[in-house]
């Protein structure tokens, strides 16, 4: 049987619909996350995991069932499988197609095939996830060339087993047993979480365009998102492009898709507000936000804070960090 996915990162985020394992959270009490994990090293009472900067993506060292490799993290929807680009681990590792898919994103062209595999054995230094659900896209669906240095990338390997810190400045990945984790609210903020029905989850927002008309609703999350605020167009807001705004263009799951760029006059994400940021506009085709959204978030907004996702809570933890005052990127 075929079936078929979404995908949205780079611009894709991913929902991945095929059946998992599942472990019990003594914490929680429900069952929840992939697999299963086993920590070497107990005498902390977190977990740390490196990570370093690759063409605006953060890149974690790993070992696949043995074999070196290098993963990225995305939760634009939360999803169980390990997803592996065709890169040459592929072959490494001998994964073998089991059930046929297909992945669909952004963009202008056809879905890609890829197939589910045998499970993994993801290992970091101080931490080993068993029976890790496989989904793989063969070589010439072209992620590979997409994504350069990485061979895939994980999200409820991490994200639903443990409340999981992003270090901006130390460039670490802090895994946090959800017993031992506590936020002071009067170091930053705490945002609410809800799950849309297509899987991805939206935090309060709210954006004023240069006309002095304000949006006020909810976003879309997406850590591997590459634009601070992609605003959504064409949906029950009927937001309208700024006079500045100029025509660009970016590749998605399925090509090339049109946007546009341009000056708004603020948004505020938590009980932070930044002023004249330069923010992309895209279609239903371009964006894939869910239509009671104005858009989403991603990486170069959660760059400016210690970021902590939780999602046994269903809440974020924002704490400005040292990039807070630097300006974004146009």
């Amino acid at each position: 049987m075929r079936k078929s996915i979404l995908v949205i990162s780079i611009i894709l985020f991913f929902g991945i619909i095929l059946k998992a394992q599942s472990t019990n959270n003594l914490d929680t009490m429900r069952t929840i996350g992939p697999g299963s994990y086993k920590i070497i090293d107990n005498s902390h009472t977190s977990i740390r995991i490196p990570f370093k900067m690759h063409f605006g993506k953060p890149l974690m060292d790993v070992e696949i069932n043995g074999n070196k490799a290098t993963l990225m993290i995305d939760n634009g929807v939360l999803w169980d499988e390990t997803w592996l680009f065709g890169s040459q681990l592929v072959d490494d590792l001998q994964l073998k197609p089991i059930e046929e898919g297909s992945i669909g994103g952004s963009g202008e062209g056809d879905p890609t095939a890829a197939y589910t595999s045998t499970n993994l054995t993801i290992k970091f230094e101080d931490i080993v996830f068993y029976e890790q659900p496989s989904f793989v896209s063969p070589p010439e669906a072209g992620f590979a060339r997409m994504f350069p240095g990485a061979d895939g990338q994980i999200c409820n390997t991490i994200f639903k087993h443990f409340i999981v810190e992003f270090d901006f400045i130390k460039n670490e990945v802090i895994l946090h047993k959800p017993k031992n984790y506590s936020f002071d609210e009067k170091e930053g903020s705490i945002l609410k979480m809800s799950e849309n029905k297509n899987g991805t989850y939206a935090v309060p927002f709210s954006f004023t365009m240069l006309d002095g008309k304000t949006y006020s609703d909810a976003v879309q999350i997406d850590f591997g998102g590459i634009y601070s605020l992609k605003i959504a167009l064409n949906n029950k807001y009927n937001v309208n492009l700024p006079e500045n705004a100029e025509k660009t263009e970016s590749y998605g799951a399925q090509g090339k898709s049109a946007e546009y760029k341009g000056k708004i006059k603020s948004f505020t994400f938590g009980k932070y507000e930044f002023d004249y940021p330069t923010v992309v506009f895209g279609d239903k085709n371009t964006s894939r936000i869910h239509p009671d959204n104005l858009g989403v978030i991603g990486l170069p907004l959660f760059m400016k804070f210690n970021i902590t996702f939780d999602y046994f809570s269903n809440q974020i933890y924002l704490n400005p960090n040292d990039n807070f005052d630097n300006s974004f990127k146009d």
